[in-house]
């Protein structure tokens, strides 16, 4: 399954199932499904996070990541945070995200591994991104790879 996000989070295709693999064809719905998005607006990791581990009781064990920033909104926005500028709105996001990983999304089960995280960062102009994505994939037993041009 595919979750997309920018300022939501929205399934690829379908409505939250996994969807069947029948090998290349699965390959090219999903690539042509994935050139109709057009990212836009804020980055809401937070909504992306919640929808992918909706599925970890049906088997979710891997994640993989393809971020070109750091989060910039959320549902752990105050109003006054709402006004800082996208780069320390990030940290306090980024934060959030990796603490909420560790407290109820991934938190360690008896009998159920954490969910792998891998990240790979697109483009990012500041060493923020590719800390904080590094940092996720750490912490939930993942890699991260970061491509800082085109």
């Amino acid at each position: 399954q595919v979750v997309t996000f920018s300022s939501s989070a929205n399934w690829l295709s379908g409505s939250g199932e996994w969807q069947t693999f029948a090998g290349e064809k699965s390959v090219e719905l999903v690539k042509y499904a994935l050139l109709q998005v057009k990212p836009k607006d804020d980055t809401n990791m937070h909504a992306a996070m919640e929808k992918a581990f909706s599925l970890r009781a049906s088997g979710l064990d891997t994640i993989y990541l393809f971020s070109d920033g750091l989060p910039t909104s959320g549902p752990t926005l105050t109003a006054a945070q709402q006004n800082l500028s996208e780069s320390e709105r990030g940290v306090i996001l980024g934060k959030q995200i990796r603490e909420t990983l560790d407290r109820s999304w991934n938190r360690a089960e008896v009998g159920k591994p954490k969910v792998r995280i891998n990240s790979v960062g697109f483009y990012f102009d500041s060493v923020e991104v590719g800390a904080f994505l590094w940092a996720l994939s750490r912490d939930n037993d993942g890699s991260f790879v970061g491509m800082s041009r085109p």
